[in-house]
């Protein structure tokens, strides 16, 4: 019985050594894992262009903002590219397709990064009038 305890341990050891290497190995697709804040705009149809350095991209509309689509560009000089979102590839609704917070999360940033500064530069577009206020997060 007590070799069986000896080998069921070394078993158990060899399972876990290799596995808590790899963990370590592991990186994050981009930025220190945490939300930095990009800064706020106050905006009737486009916003002011906010730099991400890849990964997801956070936006969060204040309450009183204005119902209806909003759509998150990448200011390219010839065409500006459409960040797809949702079911739709469009952009998300809101208030409807955002979280409790009035917040929405664009995924593949890292695949609109370009130019020297290595960065997306991206900004809001929204097909209502009125003011909203964004906030936004990389």
């Amino acid at each position: 019985m007590k070799a069986f305890s000896v080998i069921f341990a070394i078993f158990t050891l060899s399972l876990i050594i290799p596995a808590a290497s790899y963990a370590n190995t592991v990186q994050p697709q981009s930025g220190n894992g945490k939300w930095d804040y990009k800064g706020k705009d106050v905006f009737t149809h486009q916003s002011k262009i906010f730099k991400s350095d890849g990964g997801t991209f956070k936006i969060c509309l204040s309450k009183n903002s204005a119902q209806g689509e909003y759509r998150l560009y990448e200011k390219d000089p010839l065409y500006p590219d459409l960040v797809p979102s949702g079911i739709s590839g469009v952009g998300p609704y809101f208030p409807k397709e955002f979280d409790l917070n009035g917040c929405y999360r664009f995924y593949g940033i890292n695949n609109f990064i370009d130019g020297p500064n290595n960065q997306a530069e991206l900004y809001i577009k929204k097909f209502t009038g009125g003011n909203s206020t964004v906030y936004a997060w990389d």
